[in-house]
């Protein structure tokens, strides 16, 4: 194998690409053989956590030859790291995943086919990591978990829950964010979750959250979440913010409009703000919801405008007595798309929060429509 760095590095994360479970799988195997109390606190299904790993190796071997992507490397890093404290890591737990990553790319790599130039690679590939994990989690000054009570539980459409809390002690955010959630009927499964309103001094929280097949955690939520309930909550993710005297569009379909709405709230708190565009999406006009407070805020604040759009002009047969959409608000027929496409947004910043694939579309409609690449915002998608 080649000892150029890049060269080297990238022959490497294209042979771990090649059995991805197996070396994952072996690297939790090490890490929890030598530490089994850790075990307990990682989901029973590890694979969503095995595929984030692998990702992180291979993106850190193809990032690290070109030095100057190496401070949104350290940024991810340290963002993992931040995470990585709801499940307790420890310096012995990073210091044998140290290890685990270093003997397990060797050996899915084959010890035959390195020099020592690799053997370097390997090892300060394997150091970094950890070593800006194990850093960031320990400079954070944050709790590593907070814990919030159910007050209140709304189910205003039959896969809609809107959830409210009150935290224990004050729990920082901006609006616009989102954390990552546990439900006590779920222990060990975390989610991300918009928080649907600013931070205020009382603790209060809100969630809007949309059952979704296959969705073991917001269906439980749907069917069993009850005031009492203490959910738990570790890192606070997300760059969604109007910035400036620039005027915004915000693009949300479904419950993308929990973030939007944060926003919103936050920004009515003052009386100068750039003029803001709402546009919010739904199937049908049943499936819109919190269509009294968004024209109460629009109806306060002169810079607000909002539209409601939906793919369908009636709704199914099976959906039970859907409230009308506000008359207050704009409605048209369509999808956020062709809502987009009629839209100027030369100049403009471009927030975006829905499913992947709405996410995908309404950035390249608002790229059609004049907006730049650069300015248009949306949260990391999953898979």
């Amino acid at each position: 194998m080649g000892s150029h760095a890049r060269h080297g590095l990238l022959q490497i994360a294209d042979i771990l690409d090649e059995d991805p479970d197996g070396f994952t799988q072996r690297v939790y195997a090490r890490l929890f053989v030598a530490h089994p109390e850790l075990r307990e606190a990682f989901p029973a299904n590890l694979a969503e956590h095995r595929e984030l790993l692998l990702q992180v190796v291979t993106h850190t071997m193809r990032t690290l030859p070109t030095a100057e992507t190496h401070e949104e490397l350290i940024e991810l890093l340290a963002q993992l790291g931040r995470d990585q404290r709801k499940f307790g890591m420890t310096d012995a737990h990073y210091d044998t995943l140290r290890d685990a990553l270093y003997v397990q790319i060797i050996g899915a790599v084959g010890a035959e086919r390195l020099d020592d130039d690799d053997y370097a690679l390997v090892d300060h590939t394997a150091t970094m990591i950890t070593g800006v994990m194990r850093g960031a989690a320990q400079s954070d000054p944050t709790p590593a978990r907070r814990a919030a009570r159910v007050v209140e539980v709304l189910r205003p459409q039959r896969d809609l829950t809107i959830v409210r809390l009150i935290a224990g002690r004050s729990t920082l955010w901006r609006a616009g964010q989102y954390i990552e959630t546990q439900i006590p009927q779920l222990p060990r499964y975390w989610r991300p979750f918009s928080i649907a309103m600013p931070p205020n001094t009382h603790g209060h929280m809100e969630f809007h959250i949309r059952a979704t097949r296959g969705g073991w955690v917001s269906r439980t939520i749907a069917a069993e979440t009850a005031p009492g309930d203490v959910w738990q909550f570790g890192q606070i993710h997300g760059t969604l913010r109007v910035d400036g005297d620039r005027p915004a569009t915000l693009v949300a379909g479904g419950t993308g409009l929990a973030p939007m709405k944060s926003i919103l709230m936050q920004m009515s708190i003052s009386a100068e703000n750039p003029h803001v565009h709402l546009i919010v999406g739904a199937q049908s006009p049943g499936a819109l919801y919190d269509s009294d407070a968004l024209s109460t805020l629009a109806a306060t604040n002169p810079w607000l405008t909002v539209t409601q759009v939906t793919e369908e002009r009636r709704d199914p047969w099976w959906m039970d007595r859907p409230a009308p959409p506000h008359r207050a608000l704009r409605l048209r027929h369509g999808t956020v798309v062709d809502a987009i496409a009629g839209l100027d947004l030369r100049g403009q910043q471009v927030l975006i929060a829905g499913p992947p694939e709405m996410i995908h579309a309404a950035g390249d409609a608002a790229v059609q429509a004049g907006a730049k690449p650069h300015r248009i915002q949306h949260d990391p998608l999953r898979a």
